[in-house]
Parts: structure tokens; C-alpha cells; sequence
């Protein structure tokens, strides 16, 4: 702005300049002429000379003018204001930039919530797996009746399979005898679909997350302990510690508690305790 001014001031001094000078240029020779001399400069020569110097200091004036000008401007740049502006600008895009972190947090939740998804899919699977061992577990009392036959060679095959039917009810009996303490402590469900045997603890010497309670010969409840301790190290590693066993009414949080809604169902299959119905919690801070 300030240069186009500038420039339209010089063209404007010149102009007027060149013209007055023109003019007076035209009226010497004209007194000239009809004088048939020029002696000496006329009055319009030295009006002409006045004109041209007012017209060099009205220039040097105008580029003055626009120097003051162009030292303002950049003082204003240099001003707080500028730097508020500047400011101003780097907050919108700080603020932009935690505008887009917001939703990529929001994205990975939704990731990890896809994954439990997928893990609890993965995990419904397996259990439906154990069915077959079922089999498995009817299947070891044939051994039992094979040897009866051999035996027949010598004897009879009635008074060997007679006492041969009490044996394994005999065992089945004071299996639940070992397994019927009032308490069992798991830390996590260690084999696919439920929890060994030979993982579980009756007094602990360290986080359990798990506790379970027999309520028959081969049935057992269990729920998540209400040690803050043990529930911290659940809330640690969720899919590795809860996943297996509980379904989750809202998401786990680092910082939350862990509330039981309802208790999860346990069979006893061999040596595994076969996760029949998984535990319902929630979490809240």
C-alpha cells in the first residue's frame, strides 16, 4: 500500500513538474521570439526552477513519509500484540493437535475392545473343545472291566466284576474327600477353558485373584477376590488374568475396582476344574 502511494505521488510531482516547465519553456520561446532575443532568463524560467524544486522536496517528503510509515508497521510487528497473535495461532494448534490424540485414545479403546471381543470368542471356542474329553474321562473306566475278562481263564468272570464295580466308586467317593476344602485359591485360569488342579492353593503365599468354593462332589463356584492387591495385578494385565474366566459389563481400567455381579460355575473334569458358566463383573473407580 504504502509503495503504490509512494509511486503515485512521484508520478504526480513529475507530471506537474514537467508540465509547468513545459509551459514555461513555451512562453520564453514566445517572448523570445517576439523579442528576438533572450538576453537574459525570464520570470517563467525561474518559476519553472521553483516548480521543479518544490516538487523534488515534495518527493523527498513523500519518501519520508513512507519511511515513518514502514517503521510503524514493522514496530507493530515487534509489538505484544504480535506476539499474542502468534501465540494465539501456536494454542489453535496445540489444541487441534490434542483434538486428533483424543481420537486416536478413543480408536485404540475401540481396538482393544474389538480384542477382548475376540479373545472371548476365541476362549468360547476352546471351551466348547473340552467336550470330547468327557469321552476321555468314561473312556478310563474300560480299562478296568478289559483285565475282568483275563481273569475269567482261570476262574469266573462274576466274581471278578463284582468287586471291580465298587473299586472305581470307591475312588470317585474320596476323590471329593482331597478336593473339599472350604476354600481354593487360583491366580489365574492356567488351562484353556478353566483351571488345573494342581494349580490351586488352599492357604496363599502371594496374590490370588480367584477364589473357589467346592459346593458338591464335582461342582464349584468361583469370583474374583476383593483383595485390592490381587485386584491391581488383574487390572495389570486384564486379558491375561480376567479374560479367560469373567465376561465384563463395562471396560477395565487401570485405576478401577473390580464389583462381582455374579458368581461363575465350575465342573470338575479329571484334573481341570471345566469353566461352565463364566463370573459377571464390572468396574468403576
Amino acid at each position: 500500500m504504502m509503495t503504490q502511494r509512494f509511486k503515485k505521488g512521484w508520478l504526480l510531482v513529475l507530471g506537474l513538474t514537467a508540465s509547468v516547465v513545459a509551459q514555461a519553456q513555451d512562453t520564453v520561446v514566445a517572448q523570445t521570439q517576439d523579442a528576438g532575443a533572450a538576453s537574459k532568463p525570464s520570470v517563467y524560467t525561474y518559476l519553472a526552477l521553483i516548480l521543479a524544486l518544490v516538487a523534488t522536496i515534495g518527493l523527498v517528503l513523500l519518501w519520508w513519509q513512507s519511511r515513518l510509515a514502514w517503521s510503524k508497521i514493522n514496530a507493530e510487528r515487534r509489538s505484544p500484540s504480535g506476539s499474542t497473535d502468534s501465540m494465539r495461532e501456536v494454542s489453535g494448534r496445540v489444541t487441534s493437535l490434542e483434538q486428533d490424540n483424543r481420537a486416536l485414545v478413543t480408536k485404540l479403546k475401540a481396538l482393544e475392545a474389538q480384542l477382548a471381543q475376540l479373545r472371548e470368542q476365541q476362549t468360547a471356542r476352546v471351551d466348547h473343545r473340552p467336550a470330547p474329553t468327557q469321552p476321555a474321562v468314561a473312556s478310563t473306566p474300560p480299562p478296568s472291566p478289559r483285565p475282568a475278562p483275563a481273569q475269567p481263564v482261570v476262574a469266573t468272570s462274576e466274581p471278578v466284576q463284582r468287586p471291580a464295580a465298587p473299586m472305581p466308586s470307591q475312588a470317585q467317593r474320596s476323590a471329593p474327600v482331597k478336593t473339599l476344602p472350604s476354600k481354593l485359591y487360583a491366580r489365574t485360569a492356567d488351562v484353556p477353558g478353566g483351571f488345573s488342579v494342581s494349580s490351586l492353593v488352599e492357604t496363599p503365599n502371594r496374590p490370588m485373584v480367584f477364589v473357589i468354593t467346592p459346593t458338591g462332589p464335582a461342582q464349584a463356584t468361583f469370583r474374583v477376590t476383593d483383595d485390592p492387591e490381587a485386584q491391581r495385578l488383574a487390572l495389570s494385565d486384564p486379558y491375561s488374568y480376567l479374560s479367560d474366566a469373567c465376561n465384563y459389563q463395562s471396560r477395565p481400567e487401570a485405576n478401577s475396582r473390580i464389583h462381582m455381579i455374579s458368581d461363575g460355575k465350575l465342573q470338575l473334569q479329571g484334573e481341570k476344574w471345566h469353566i461352565i458358566e463364566k463370573a459377571e463383573i464390572s468396574f468403576y473407580a
